[in-house]
């Protein structure tokens, strides 16, 4: 699978493909994409930008699949002036036919203009090697604009019914209120400290000192300015020995914090702790949020003096994590806060807590939604998650960054795509990277008010912007919704899709694996719960019966869909044998015996009788394993077929004589007729069901 995303989005598809799925991912960018390949089934995951570059130079047989997210960024393919390369390279792409399966994501197909639609159904028509259902550009203007060429802000309401007809021959649309995720309630606030003097006079020296640096130094300074003192000081002795920054300004910093009280956050973050205790005792988990660890060391020291049993997560201790998160969410708790950097702020699972403190804010806002989204998860047993934005009052923090995150932070709660909003605002400059280039629209404003500007109409005016973007997403969600009206009943024009029934197993995956793997001659040996040696022919391997074990060790996942398992399965039916008994132990004798019998009952005096040929009956039941297949899909089922000896005999002349042997390769030597057993299996209702829909479907697709 090829997944192009937004850059911000690649690690939380990894994580979420693996953590979910089990499938393995990797994130590449740049050239390297058109070397990518993994040793298994899997995704690739790259950018727009990266795609628009280097599509065409992928190998063709790649891929089998194309996820699109946030696929409105191909939207704009026509109705505008001039077309964005990216989409160019995706059309071309489907014109080749480059991919089997092609799906594509976004919460806003449409941004007022009907020729969004257009080119939405444009891609995937051609992808599916169709004309666009909506015919020439020319034909959708006249038959569904109501306006202007050039707007296509308005429906025709006569053409509504076949407008809705062709999308949904397209789109599966789910609706936020459709889809009832209860996540729960967000309450976003600035928890504000008075800054000591101390830290009053740092924001000083460094405000000076910043102002001719690079943009990297800046970055990097004023973020651990914001984070706390002993950040601050590694940052800027780290920055003075390597020749960026004066020596002069590293030593003033040092003399500052070295002689300072403690910080007016750490004390801040003190009377929370106090508070939560005094108002929910028993039901408080908390996690705190700090991109830098010293940071990190200086939090968990204060809190550990304060009593608290307290648990870290970083980048340096993947095993210390994963217990630092057993504690935390065992109920009642081993630990009650996690001290968290930027580690723990992808792909982990900390719905156990009730409160998330960012006690230093990232000023890219996708990663403070990632932070937040470790707490406000589906299934949480909270109402409602508190988030506090430890802000120093009075200062850059709360004036510029607090302001506008909380902005954003609550904004995104009601619009629920934080990329979304960040694209329909006017901070920052460019379409690439809504993210970054807030990042950087913050950075100018806080340097701006560090060199004594008043930045107060600028920041209003990008609170502003937040403001108007998110109404307009509600506007464009409330037009959608008109133009598209609800899927009920929705014009699917295609066959009715098939009604399959559930499998039925007679052993569990464990069971089926153990069982197989010990019929091949494998030696298991358990080590753990789910967890086995298996050695076999001099070689051994640790295998594993479900995705996680508390293990280190290096195993192979058995499970369905793995790759391991498939094998496994295919060594199992390999051999071809079928289980028979023989009723008629010496038919030649029997037969001879008959005949004498015969005779003598009509008074005869039978001389000899000699069996010159025998035919074989069969009576019993056949499993066939039947599998329907067109070029991208197929059905697979166990279906028992009934034999009755009068179809199923043959004359075996002496061969059949012979005893026959309890295990067969050939089902014919014992009478059955395989046409007659793959006749019968064709006509199993559920592999009839699926034979219909597509001989259905072969017949609209090739109109």
């Amino acid at each position: 699978v090829l997944i192009v995303c937004p850059k911000l989005l690649g690690p939380q598809w990894k994580a979420e493909l693996s953590e979910k799925f089990d499938i393995p991912a990797e994130v590449v960018i740049g050239k390297d994409l058109v070397t990518a390949d993994l040793d298994e089934p899997g995704a690739i995951i790259t950018t727009y930008n990266s795609a628009r570059l280097y599509l065409e130079k992928i190998p063709e047989d790649r891929y089998q699949m194309l996820i699109l997210d946030e696929a409105h960024k191909l939207r704009n393919l026509y109705g505008v002036e001039k077309t964005p390369q990216v989409a160019k390279r995706f059309r071309k792409a489907f014109e080749d036919r480059r991919f089997r399966f092609v799906l594509m994501l976004t919460a806003t197909p449409i941004q007022n203009r009907l020729w969004d639609l257009y080119s939405l159904v444009d891609l995937l028509a051609v992808a599916r090697g169709h004309e666009n259902p909506f015919g020439s550009e020319g034909t959708f203007a006249r038959r569904f604009i109501a306006d202007k060429r050039n707007q296509a802000r308005e429906l025709n309401p006569e053409a509504r019914d076949e407008f809705r007809s062709i999308v949904y021959g397209y789109m599966s649309r789910v609706r936020r209120d459709d889809a009832n995720l209860l996540f729960p309630d967000r309450i976003v606030q600035m928890h504000k400290v008075d800054a000591t003097p101390a830290e009053l006079k740092l924001i000083d020296t460094i405000g000076g000192a910043i102002q001719n640096l690079n943009l990297l130094a800046q970055f990097s300074i004023l973020q651990s300015l914001a984070s706390s003192p002993d950040a601050l000081m590694a940052q800027v002795l780290n920055m003075a020995r390597n020749g960026t920054l004066p020596a002069d300004v590293a030593t003033a910093v040092k003399a500052i914090v070295t002689t300072m009280p403690r910080s007016a956050k750490l004390n801040g973050l003190g009377r929370l702790v106090d508070q939560l205790k005094k108002e929910n005792p028993e039901r408080w988990r908390l996690v705190v949020f700090t991109g830098r660890r010293e940071t990190q060391t200086s939090i968990q020291t204060f809190l550990e003096d304060q009593g608290l049993k307290v648990g870290i997560i970083n980048g340096d201790s993947g095993q210390r994590n994963q217990e630092t998160i057993t504690k935390f969410q065992k109920n009642p708790p081993e630990i009650s806060v996690i001290v968290s950097t930027e580690a723990g702020s992808e792909g982990v699972n900390l719905q156990a807590a009730n409160v998330l403190v960012n006690y230093d804010l990232p000023w890219n806002p996708m990663i403070v939604e990632q932070r937040i989204g470790r707490i406000q998860r589906l299934a949480s047993g909270h109402a409602h998650v508190s988030i506090y934005n430890l802000m120093l009052r009075d200062t850059f923090e709360e004036h510029i960054v607090g302001r506008l995150m909380e902005k954003l932070q609550m904004a995104s709660h009601a619009i629920g795509d934080i990329e979304a909003l960040l694209q329909g605002s006017d901070i920052g400059e460019g379409d690439d990277d809504k993210a970054e280039s807030f990042e950087k629209r913050i950075l100018d404003l806080v340097l701006s008010a560090l060199a004594g500007k008043d930045v107060d109409e600028e920041a209003r005016l990008a609170e502003k912007s937040i403001e108007q973007a998110r109404a307009e997403l509600e506007r464009e969600e409330e037009n959608i919704n008109t133009m598209l009206g609800s899927m009920d009943g929705a014009g699917y024009a295609g066959p009715r899709a098939p009604t399959l029934p559930p499998a039925v197993h007679s052993m569990n995956a464990p069971d089926f694996t153990l069982a197989a793997l010990r019929n091949l001659g494998v030696r298991l040996t358990p080590k753990e719960a789910n967890l086995y040696l298996a050695e076999e022919n001099k070689g051994e391997e640790y295998i594993r019966l479900q995705a996680q074990t508390t293990s280190d060790l290096k195993s192979t996942l058995y499970a369905p869909g793995s790759a391991a398992f498939q094998r496994l399965v295919g060594r199992t039916l390999v051999g071809g044998l079928y289980e028979i008994e023989d009723l008629d132990a010496n038919p030649a004798q029997v037969g001879e015996a008959l005949a004498r019998q015969w005779v003598e009952d009509f008074g005869g005096n039978p001389k000899q009788a000699e069996a010159s040929e025998a035919c074989r009956f069969f009576t019993g039941k056949a499993l066939l394993r039947v599998r329907a297949t067109v070029a991208h899909d197929s059905y697979e089922r166990l279906v028992e077929v009934p034999c009755a000896p009068a179809e199923h005999h043959r004359n075996m002349g002496r061969a059949g004589f012979s005893p026959i042997d309890p295990t067969i390769e050939d089902p014919s030597t014992v009478g059955i007729d395989t046409n007659i057993i793959s006749n019968d299996a064709s006509r199993d209702e559920a592999v009839a069901e699926f034979n219909r829909f597509y001989l259905e479907r072969r017949e609209q697709e090739t109109a």
